[in-house]
């Protein structure tokens, strides 16, 4: 494993933490948190396996050239992040069943997903079966989160505890985050999730053989380590949507603490 960048960081915060008299001063006087932003997922080695290029699976359509301005012509425009894609449906007559198919008939595509009116759809090209689901509905998962769902739930690795809530396997809290990818902006696209050590290719993006890529549901690029020193407060989840309430509760907390009031 190479640790470079590793250490590179270990001495960026020591550095910082010499700034005190000592470390356990600089504990006593603050609480740190050291978090990663995404994790990788190992790539393979050869390019027929692994690079999953979206020109060809769609060919039969009109595509975008990343070299001009977007055509009146034009059908799709591909937006690749390594191991998932945004795929923008231009024409507007041009429905979206025809272009899941093709997507689907490769085993290297586990998550394709859309919005159809107020619900989101998922099939796979690894897993058989149709899974719909919006919010608001009578199942909650395990973070509390209300849905309604229909269909397959192992087209996103779902599964349901003693309690009757979702928990979720392969992609963590797969169902808000889908959500949330196809609610980030108008219009319509489809989303799709290459399966470990595969990625996604347009007209001219990097590929990682025998390197890692990231940008995917899948829990190898969604866990990260969080270090917390000098409190013994977590998040209610480890997830990141709950930093934000978590460090709110930890100023608050030393707010109410210096006036002698007691924690939340």
């Amino acid at each position: 494993m190479d640790i470079k960048g590793i250490t590179k960081i270990d001495r960026e915060i020591q550095k910082t933490l010499n700034l005190y008299s000592s470390w356990e001063e600089a504990l006593k006087k603050n609480i740190w948190l050291v978090i990663g932003d995404n994790g990788h997922a190992p790539s393979g080695m050869s390019y027929k396996q692994v690079v999953i290029d979206l020109r060809k699976s769609l060919s039969n359509y009109r595509i975008a050239k990343i070299q001009r301005p977007v055509q009146k012509k034009d059908q799709l425009v591909f937006s690749v992040n390594q191991r998932m894609a945004y795929i923008y449906v231009l024409d507007e007559k041009l429905p979206l069943s025809p272009l899941i198919e093709p997507l689907k008939a490769d085993k290297r595509i586990d998550v394709i997903a859309w919005k159809n009116q107020n619900s989101i759809q998922v099939e796979s090209g690894i897993v058989d079966g149709h899974l719909t689901f919006s919010p608001g509905g009578s199942t909650q998962d395990i973070y509390g989160q209300s849905w309604h769902i229909e269909g397959d739930l192992e087209v996103l690795d779902l599964k349901r505890t003693d309690g009757a809530r979702l928990a979720f396997g392969k992609f963590p809290d797969a169902l808000s985050r889908l959500y949330g990818a196809l609610h980030s902006q108008s219009g319509r696209f489809i989303v799709v999730n290459a399966k470990p050590g595969c990625e996604f290719k347009a007209q001219s993006t990097p590929f990682h053989l025998a390197g890692a890529a990231h940008g995917s549901l899948h829990k190898q690029e969604s866990l990260v380590p969080l270090i917390i020193a000098g409190s013994t407060d977590k998040p209610i989840y480890p997830r990141f949507v709950d930093l934000k309430a978590f460090i709110f509760q930890l100023v608050m907390n030393q707010f109410q603490s210096e006036k002698g009031e007691p924690k939340l």
